[in-house]
């Protein structure tokens, strides 16, 4: 047990009580919360209301999550698992713990799957895990077909995500064909916003790979009739 967690465990110079969002308490340190996250430094510091309470309340995640993350502070140590790296993630944003993040982005570099890989490129890319990142777009760009047909995750993602894993020369597909049609997926699943990106996004399949049946039939996909095409 570290002395830090022994002045938890003895409650003693407590001078905070965080309340939890299933209302029960943790007793705490300023100090340790301030060096642990900038999110208590600022709010302990800046002449926030909280800074004078005997008592804060927290709600940007859930107890069990909040009470982990208070326990890493003090020991250093965290149990990251699947069932709680994404509550983990969200919370280390909010907290500014970048320490954590990349320790989060190596575990789940060693989650991806066909099933997860979309999903976990598109929460890296929204909390900056710039260690995941980089695996998540080369695991999509090398299981493209499967990825794309597991999960429906691909028709969230941003326009940005998507042209950058069409412009990967990266990117192995069962044929182009299979991109073609991922694209209009996409297109379609909010075709009032997205229908005008159609063109420029689809200049990215590579048509000289293409089926003939495919080229055959182009005339006929609904999103061809726009005049710029």
């Amino acid at each position: 047990m570290t002395t830090l967690q022994s002045l938890k465990k003895q409650e003693s110079a407590i001078d905070i009580t965080l309340k939890l969002p299933d209302e029960t308490t943790i007793p705490c340190h300023k100090l340790v919360l301030m060096v642990a996250s900038p999110f208590f430094a600022t709010m302990f510091q800046s002449g926030m209301k909280e800074s004078k309470q005997p008592e804060v309340q927290l709600e940007f995640s859930d107890a069990a999550t909040i009470r982990m993350l208070i326990d890493y502070f003090y020991s250093g140590d965290i149990d990251i698992n699947s069932d709680n790296m994404m509550d983990l993630v969200a919370a280390s944003e909010f907290l500014c713990l970048a320490d954590l993040k990349q320790h989060l982005g190596s575990f789940m570099t060693n989650e991806i799957d066909s099933a997860n890989c979309i999903d976990f490129y598109m929460i890296s890319q929204k909390y900056s895990l710039t260690n995941l990142i980089p695996h998540c777009l080369e695991y999509i760009m090398s299981h493209f077909t499967e990825a794309f047909k597991e999960s429906d995750d691909f028709l969230n993602l941003t326009e940005k995500e998507l042209t950058t894993v069409l412009a990967d020369d990266r990117l192995i597909a069962e044929n182009e064909d299979f991109v073609f049609h991922s694209v209009v997926r996409w297109v379609n699943a909010d075709l009032e916003r997205r229908k005008g990106k159609f063109v420029q996004i689809a200049a990215l399949v590579r048509f000289p790979f293409s089926t003939q049946g495919l080229l055959d039939h182009l005339s006929l996909e609904p999103l061809m009739l726009n005049p710029t095409c």
